[in-house]
Formats: C-alpha cells, structure tokens, sequence
C-alpha cells in the first residue's frame, strides 16, 4: 500500500526543491477522487525551459524510471518531468506561463469548486474514473457537458456557484433515478 500523496510530496521535499517555479498541486489526489492508478501532479512556470529542464534533471534523475521530455501543450512549448517514488508515478509540468493561468490549474480549480458545492459529485467521478476515464472527461460526462470535455470544464471558470449547483442537481437527479449508481447515461 503506497503513502498518502502528501506524505510523498513532504518526503521528496518537492514544493521547496520546486519554490522558484510557482509550483502548484494539481490533479485528483488533492481533490480526493484518486484510483489506484492515479498520480502526482505538479504544475510549474519557468520562462526559460532549458533551465527548468536542466534543474530537473540535477533534482530527480536519481529517482527510478526518471525521463524527461519536450511538448506543446495550448501553444505553448512545455517540459514534461515524470519519476516514480514511494509507490507513487509523480508528473511535474513546465510551461513559460504563470502556473495559475495554465490549464491544468484552471481545470483543478473549477474541479476542486464543483466538489466544494456538491461533494456527491466525488463518488460519481471516481466510478468514472475507475471505468478508465481520465479526470475532465469524468467530470464532463457526470455533468452532462458536451463537447470537448478540457474546453467544456474551462467553460466552467466564470460560472456562479448557483448555476454550478443546478448544473450539479442534473447528476444527483440521474443517478438517483436509475437502478446502477451512475445510470446508463454516465457510463463510458
């Protein structure tokens, strides 16, 4: 059985070898919906990537199964760090924007406020999850988003708490009128 993700973050010191990159920790261990195959997410800003990839390799090249490597992700050129420690795969994500304007900060955030205002939405997306589905398109199938689930959860970002909740109720009302927990509607 791994560690809690925090005690692994606290063990490799991420956040302070990490503080002159804004790190942020993203992804569906903080937001209390992780399978067991979820990992670490961390999102950082460095305006000069071969510095950040240089930082990286010195910090976590020890770690087992480290590799690193070069993206474009939103139209931006990206480093991808990925290790495994403490039974936990751990994922840090470079970009030359502030980490607060990135994506998958973007998507956490509206994330972690869709579970503050209904917290029953957590057992939904984590059956989602479990079926295979990745985090946002979890999310977007629980809601009933269509398109493009990464656009359709940005779409989310200005939207008032109580349209959030009423968007919410659509998923409570559909599982709690089916026989299965998730109804036909939500599975994959």
């Amino acid at each position: 059985m791994r560690i809690p993700y925090e005690k692994a973050i606290e063990n490799l010191d991420l956040l302070a070898n990490l503080r002159i990159f804004d790190p942020i920790v993203i992804g569906t261990p903080p937001l209390g919906i992780d399978v067991s195959n979820s990992d670490i997410d961390i999102a950082c800003y460095c305006d000069d990537l071969d510095r950040f990839a240089g930082f990286a390799t010195r910090q976590f090249e020890s770690q087992d199964g480290f590799q690193i490597r070069h993206g474009t992700f939103q139209n931006h050129e990206s480093i991808i760090v990925q290790f495994n420690a403490f039974e936990w795969d751990v994922e840090i994500f470079c970009q030359p924007i502030p980490t607060n304007k990135q994506w998958g900060v973007r998507h956490f955030r509206v994330e972690q406020r869709l579970l503050a205002l209904s917290p029953s939405l957590k057992s939904t997306v984590t059956e989602l999850k479990r079926s295979g589905l990745k985090t946002e398109p979890a999310f977007a199938k629980a809601l009933g988003l269509a398109g493009e689930p990464y656009v359709a959860i940005l779409g989310l970002e200005q939207t008032d708490d109580r349209e959030l909740l009423a968007l919410t109720a659509t998923c409570k009302s559909l599982a709690a009128s089916t026989t299965s927990p998730l109804g036909d509607r939500l599975k994959p």
